[in-house]
């Protein structure tokens, strides 16, 4: 384990070099995290030299100091990771009393299979949405419950938490 986290920040170091070599940062500017990532969206170094684009036509890609940089690099993560325009992420639902079914963002069914567990939306309506999707309960069963779709695992890449997958 120590052996792979040597490896990691090895190349993000090297990467954050390149960052600096190619002009596109200050490198007084690139103040990051306890992990690396850095900037108003905060890309880690190597996915900055992947992902990185110019959304306002400077020629640079700044992370920092340009917020078009910054938004049209995000949107260009979640377009590589999978991310459908117009497709629901997911939404709020709300399990019956004493729900002990299966969840978990990877425990994928269809919305039909939800609905016939008693899983509702929120407001009580039926459930919608096309393809496979899994049932978060963060809090439990008595917490907030979300059924999530694809698009969710796009923002999960961006950082594998649900709690800030869900929030963003």
């Amino acid at each position: 384990l120590e052996f792979r986290r040597v490896l990691f920040r090895s190349g993000e170091f090297i990467a954050t070099l390149r960052i600096i070599q190619d002009g596109h940062i200050r490198p007084a500017a690139l103040i990051g995290s306890w992990a690396g990532a850095f900037g108003h969206t905060q890309f880690m170094p190597s996915t900055y030299l992947r992902l990185a684009v110019d959304g306002d036509g400077d020629g640079r890609r700044d992370l920092v100091d340009s917020v078009p940089d910054a938004l049209a690099s995000t949107a260009n993560y979640l377009a590589k990771s999978g991310w459908v325009t117009g497709a629901a992420w997911g939404y709020e639902v709300k399990v019956p009393s004493g729900y002990s079914g299966p969840s978990g963002r990877t425990n994928r069914q269809s919305v039909d299979s939800w609905s016939s567990r008693g899983v509702r939306k929120i407001d009580g309506g039926a459930l919608s949405g096309s393809g496979a999707a899994g049932l978060l309960l963060p809090a439990g069963a008595n917490g907030p419950g979300f059924l999530v779709f694809k698009n969710y695992d796009a923002a999960y890449s961006y950082n594998g938490a649900d709690s800030y997958a869900v929030a963003i």
